[in-house]
């Protein structure tokens, strides 16, 4: 139950996101401080942008550790691959689809992960994503990614 809450409130709050303000993107690019970093966050919808820097926001209240914050704002790049309406999104998260697309969509992190991990000089932070997001969920960011 609290699960389908969560999905509930993030699925409301989807049709609301904003773009990122100045003041945010200036936040982003100094968390990130690596141009290509920058570029993988920027492929991402408005909407998933919005989530991330909320979700940065939110680890930012839990801790200053740098990889935490980068991955709170590249933690959901996976999705940067292709476009998902609201209600797509709803449907494949019920598991009303099931299709290539939604495949993908449900393995946004493993793709996220290749996205970082085919970039040779990222390896310090492709290992950090793998850890913390596909091997074992951070503790901070299990309670900040919402």
């Amino acid at each position: 139950m609290k699960e389908f809450l969560i999905k509930a409130r993030r699925a409301i709050r989807y049709l609301f996101y904003k773009n990122v303000s100045i003041q945010d993107q200036l936040e982003v690019s100094k968390v990130l401080n690596d141009s290509e970093l920058e570029l993988l966050f920027w492929k991402l919808s408005k909407a998933d942008r919005h989530h991330s820097v909320e979700v940065m926001y939110r680890t930012m209240k839990k801790t200053s550790n740098d990889d935490v914050l980068k991955l709170a704002l590249l933690h959901d790049i996976g999705k940067s691959i292709s476009e998902y309406s609201w209600i797509f999104r709803i449907m494949t998260e019920l598991r009303l689809i099931k299709s290539y697309k939604s495949e993908l969509y449900l393995n946004h992190e493993d793709i996220g992960y290749d996205l970082l991990k085919n970039q040779d000089f990222k390896k310090d932070i492709s290992t950090f994503y793998f850890n913390n997001l596909l091997n074992d969920k951070n503790e901070v960011l299990d309670t900040t990614d919402y």
